[in-house]
């Protein structure tokens, strides 16, 4: 076979590949709506992914979880797993050509009051919080007014500041 037949089968092989990791169905255990949240997204690390794209303006492939350390092949495995379903969208870089960017769709987005109310739960359960005692205290107290300035942060992609200023991390 010559170079050239190599590169055709290749590059048939590939686009099958690519194409059944991306139509692939997520079995569902039952009709329950937590349970259909939790085969999407409800393993170790699918939820940092989207808060490193929605909080921290994540977008390449090594962006994300620098601080958990996510195996490459499993980071590879949640973006399609949440591609295929549609809660992120991926481009290609118009910058780096040789890669793609990741965002978030309305359904995504959508996700964005789970995550801080997790957050919000984090604060208040973890001895450890780097958050401020003040800032726990104060959310605890004004819940819907900080959520509303964590919402507001997010979508403006003012988050990172805001947790500086106002968390006190």
């Amino acid at each position: 076979m010559d170079n050239v037949a190599i590169l055709l089968a290749y590059c048939k092989y590939d686009t099958l590949w690519k194409t059944m990791k991306s139509t692939r169905k997520i079995e569902r255990r039952s009709d329950c709506p937590i349970s259909f949240g939790l085969d999407i997204y409800g393993d170790k690390w699918t939820l940092l992914i989207l808060r490193d794209i929605m909080f921290y303006n994540r977008t390449r492939f090594s962006d994300f979880a620098p601080q958990e350390r996510i195996a490459t092949n499993i980071l590879a495995d949640r973006l399609s797993r949440l591609e295929a379903s549609g809660i992120i969208e991926k481009h290609r870089d118009e910058e780096l050509k040789n890669q793609y960017v990741y965002t978030v769709t309305q359904k995504g987005k959508d996700l964005l009051p789970v995550l801080v109310e997790m957050t919000f739960w984090g604060f208040q359960h973890d001895a450890n919080t780097p958050a401020s005692k003040a800032f726990v205290s104060r959310a605890k107290v004004e819940r819907r007014k900080v959520t509303s300035e964590i919402t507001r942060s997010i979508s403006n992609g003012m988050f990172v500041k805001y947790r500086q200023d106002k968390i006190g991390i």
